[in-house]
């Protein structure tokens, strides 16, 4: 019985602790098809943490959940000191437990250049996408933050569904540290937001 109610109490805590009605969350998997694993955080190692905040906070939009320094003594960094002194930032969007986006500057050792704005597309890249249900009025905030290169400015792009055609509005940039993001807006088809 103990169990039971420590149970139910540790559910109700949760439920507190979801996101606010404001921002629904995205929809999840049926209890009966839940895997025992959730994508919590991409992280992306940055050279300026105050570049990368003026992109994903300021002008995306999202809202910082964690701001600290660190250190990882035992992490094996080039040019490192050994201590490794750096600074995370964790964003969030409509949700405090899975799609975060954590900033990682490491604040000691030498200094690295400047990424190549030209992304490659190639095998090791990876994509950020992020939705935006306001895509036109965002895209050129997000277009002017310095750092900020734009491969193409939002275009309707049409993806092919056993379900029928998914029409999207899809932008892509790179953001100051050469990383990929596509700026999207879901036109019709495909699964809702609720």
């Amino acid at each position: 019985m103990r169990a039971l109610v420590l149970g139910l109490a540790a559910l109700a805590l949760a439920a507190c602790a979801t996101t606010p009605a404001a921002s629904p969350p995205a929809p999840s998997a049926a209890a009966e098809e839940r895997l025992p694993i959730d994508l919590r955080r991409t992280t992306l190692i940055v050279r300026d943490m105050d570049r990368s905040l003026a992109l994903y906070r300021d002008a995306l939009g999202m809202t910082v959940a964690y701001d600290q320094q660190l250190t990882s003594p035992r992490l094996e960094r080039e040019g490192g000191d050994g201590v490794n002194r750096s600074r995370l930032v964790l964003l969030r969007a409509n949700n405090g437990f899975i799609g975060m986006l954590g900033l990682w500057q490491f604040l000691d050792g030498p200094e690295v250049p400047a990424a190549d704005p030209s992304p490659a597309f190639a095998p090791g890249e990876i994509v950020l996408l992020f939705n935006a249900s306001d895509l036109e009025e965002r895209f050129p905030a997000v277009a002017a933050t310095p750092g900020v290169t734009v491969i193409s400015p939002p275009t309707p792009r049409t993806y092919p569904s056993d379900n029928g055609d998914i029409q999207v509005m899809v932008s892509m940039l790179t953001d100051p540290d050469g990383h990929i993001v596509e700026l999207n807006r879901l036109v019709s088809g495909g699964p809702a937001r609720q």
